[in-house]
């Protein structure tokens, strides 16, 4: 069966010559079917295209919003960190007035009372005021300063103080990098990592009392130093043989070991 033709002339503006030509009507199915893939094609590439675009300008978004993040989280960092500065130097001053974790405000009163006169007189240059003790000769503010009674770290006791046990010291639980505090004035004899203990500093303070400060994290002075009372001299570590982090806090009197607990004024 021969297939079907179709006529396809030609006929020239200036010429009275007609050109004809026969074309299977195959060739005109193909051509259809061709230029309905081109037609799809384009669709294809011209609604990818608009995708890409879509995606590039929500990129570009995106970059800039995670930009505005990455600088809001800096600035959180900085002030975080202030607030840690501002909370250790408040641990501080409340460990030297003994006034941590206190909400009773007829003691904060009371506070605030036996420090109004906080002031040095120039006629009484020897002297300080102690609220209602009156008067004290400066030599026994001294004296007082160098008396371990000032809670070495803000923390949970943990482990007691017990001869029967061979414990002869406390330990407070606290996180890893807590403030440690000289709990009395005087001079650093050790500064250092030693054995099962891990870093430790020992201090002297001239009175008899020697008190030592266990499996700290950081050693925030050195041998030889004078240090105050409430002064940061470390932080909370789990050096040494140690399970967890925490303070191995103790006190000897004339080289006999003491409860710490009996000592600190809470």
């Amino acid at each position: 069966m021969k297939g079907k033709y179709y006529i396809v002339q030609i006929i020239p503006e200036d010429s009275k010559e007609i050109k004809k030509y026969r074309v299977n009507t195959k060739w005109f199915t193909l051509l259809k079917i061709f230029l309905v893939v081109v037609v799809v094609a384009a669709g294809f590439i011209i609604y990818n295209a608009a995708r890409i675009g879509h995606t590039l300008v929500n990129y570009e978004k995106i970059r800039t919003a995670n930009a505005q993040l990455v600088k809001q989280n800096a600035n959180y960092e900085e002030l975080f960190s202030r607030i840690d500065s501002l909370w250790i130097l408040e641990e501080r001053i409340q460990n030297i007035l003994g006034t941590f974790i206190e909400n009773d405000s007829n003691k904060i009163n009371s506070l605030i009372d036996k420090n109004r006169f906080a002031h040095t007189p120039s006629e009484k240059i020897n002297v300080d005021y102690e609220g209602i003790n009156g008067w004290k000769p400066m030599e026994e503010k001294i004296r007082l300063e160098h008396i371990p009674n000032v809670i070495p770290v803000v923390g949970i006791v943990s482990k007691k103080f017990s001869e029967e046990n061979d414990h002869l010291g406390t330990d407070f639980s606290a996180q890893p990098g807590d403030p440690v505090f000289a709990s009395g004035s005087g001079i650093v004899e050790f500064a250092g990592s030693k054995d099962e203990l891990g870093n430790t500093i020992v201090i002297n303070h001239q009175n008899g009392y020697v008190t030592s400060y266990s499996h700290l994290k950081d050693i925030r002075t050195r041998k030889g130093r004078t240090v105050g009372k409430g002064e940061i001299i470390g932080t909370v570590g789990n050096t040494g043989n140690s399970s967890a982090p925490h303070l191995h806090y103790t006190i000897t009197q004339n080289g006999k070991e003491m409860d710490p607990e009996l000592f600190i004024n809470y």
